[in-house]
């Protein structure tokens, strides 16, 4: 009963802090394409294992979180709470030369924004493959949730499932 109080409380305070402003108050296409750009920034610096650029794309705070799904990584369901978490994992990542699928393209559709003053969700559908070959990677179903820290967007929420091949599962 705690966690379901806690859960209405939580929304009713995102509803007052960023729902009770109009519509008017916000530039809808212009936010799109800045949060457009931010996932894309970040997508990028990912596959050329560029730290600093990519880190910066987040929200570096304790309240990060990051949840996935792929039926590649041993665990299935990685998660990450606080951006230190994550942060670790990933330079060390790059350090290593461990990213996979480096070169790939990414093509998001079925594209759903709810975009607020200092907040936003970004949920989608990606299709990551190899440009050369034209080999599909993966296909996912993905979420972002943003905030606006000095005039920028910033992931603070990093949410995939990739979904399982048929050709491998079967």
């Amino acid at each position: 009963m705690q966690k379901f109080t806690a859960f209405i409380i939580t929304g009713i305070l995102i509803h007052f802090l960023t729902g009770c402003s109009t519509k008017n108050e916000v530039d809808i296409e212009k936010e799109k394409a800045a949060i457009k750009k931010v996932i894309a920034a970040e997508t990028e610096a990912y596959y050329k294992q560029d730290y600093d650029r990519w880190r910066s794309t987040y929200v570096n705070d304790a309240h990060f979180r990051s949840y996935g799904y792929w039926e590649g990584y041993p665990e299935k369901v990685r998660y990450y709470n606080g951006f230190d978490t994550l942060s670790k994992f990933k330079k060390k990542q790059f350090e290593e030369d461990r990213t996979y699928w480096q070169g790939s393209i990414e093509e998001r559709f079925n594209e759903n924004f709810r975009i607020f003053p200092g907040v936003a969700w970004y949920t989608f559908e990606q299709v990551s493959y190899d440009s050369t070959k034209q080999k599909v990677y993966g296909r996912s179903v993905e979420t972002r949730i943003l905030e606006k820290q000095d005039g920028q967007w910033k992931i603070a929420y990093l949410g995939f499932h990739y979904i399982p091949d048929p050709v491998h599962t079967n």
